[in-house]
């Protein structure tokens, strides 16, 4: 019976479906090193999040054939030494699309509307404080989706739904899918940082988008713009979305993801007021948490059983069209 490495555990109802098929191994803890000692029999791996299959890993594992990721991202897979070693790398590309931008409209009406602030009133007998008029209406604001991909259109649905004003910029896709009447393309970042009332991210960790939100675009926000991040921590400068969150010289963020997860105890965002934090959850539900474990068992299944995975990140890499 061939042998599945799972670094960290998957809900039961996948777990049982795959324990039909396979033999199944299931680490204590997701270092390199206990990946290496048990991976050297391992068939497939299927890949959560946290774990990090590395190159050593892969050279590690003669008999691998594929890595079978829980979700879109695959930032966590040396894509390019599983080439080099003929892995098949699969994904789930959009199955997670639903609740990330739900997850990030939610952010943002809770950003909007000072959710936090006035949970805390109530708490702290601070009930006159309701008169202070700090929350504000999202209806006529302009809402910037940098990243057009699955995500970003239903977010951009969510928002014209609320009414909201949508500026876009993404320089992969075909404008041409879009109505010109839901959508105003910008032409760069600069101009959609300084047109927008909030900013909501929604692009891949990639070269060209780590770091890519900058001190300078950070200055160009209005200072009464807010921020929202459900992609990836390592796309904003970290140091500076603190930096103008401290000065108050934007209005505030909320934030799913971070350059370190989980947050270090000393991270200077736990001490700010006007930034809400989630524990990278966006895609994380009931309903998406049984999705996408099936589907990421039935990518290795179909492997298993001759058939060919609908969604192989490095098909042509391996000549599979």
């Amino acid at each position: 019976m061939k042998k599945v490495l799972l670094p960290e555990k998957i809900i039961d109802e996948a777990l049982q479906l795959l324990k039909s098929k396979v033999e199944v191994v299931i680490l204590d803890d997701i270092t390199e090193q206990t990946i290496i000692n048990e991976v050297h029999d391992a068939f497939a791996i299927i890949l959560r999040s946290r774990a990090k299959i590395t190159r050593r890993i892969i050279e590690a594992a003669p008999k691998l054939k594929i890595i079978s990721r829980t979700g879109a991202g695959y930032d966590n897979i040396d894509v390019e030494a599983a080439t080099q070693y003929g892995v098949m790398v699969c994904n789930l590309p959009g199955i997670n699309s639903v609740p990330v931008a739900e997850h990030t409209i939610a952010l943002m009406l809770a950003l909007v509307k000072q959710i936090p602030k006035m949970d805390s009133y109530v708490r702290n007998k601070q009930w006159h404080k309701r008169n202070e008029l700090i929350a504000e209406e999202v209806v006529g604001k302009n809402v910037g989706i940098i990243g057009l991909g699955k995500i970003g259109r239903e977010v951009l649905v969510r928002c014209k739904a609320l009414g909201m004003n949508i500026l876009g910029y993404d320089p992969y896709i075909d404008k041409q899918q879009f109505n010109s009447n839901d959508i105003q393309f910008c032409n760069s970042l600069d101009e959609i940082f300084s047109k927008a009332d909030i900013i909501t991210l929604h692009v891949p960790n990639i070269t060209e988008t780590r770091g890519m939100v900058t001190k300078q675009l950070i200055d160009l926000m209005k200072p009464t713009a807010y921020i929202i991040n459900t992609s990836r921590g390592e796309v904003i400068d970290q140091d500076a979305l603190v930096k103008a969150l401290k000065e108050r010289r934007i209005a505030g963020a909320a934030l799913d993801v971070f350059h370190k997860e989980p947050l270090e105890p000393d991270n200077p965002l736990l001490e700010l007021d006007n930034v809400i934090l989630t524990p990278h959850v966006a895609a994380l539900t009931k309903e998406s948490g049984v999705k996408m474990a099936v589907e990421a068992v039935k990518q290795v299944i179909d492997y298993l059983e001759g058939r060919m995975p609908k969604y192989i990140v490095n098909r042509r890499e391996l000549n599979l069209e």
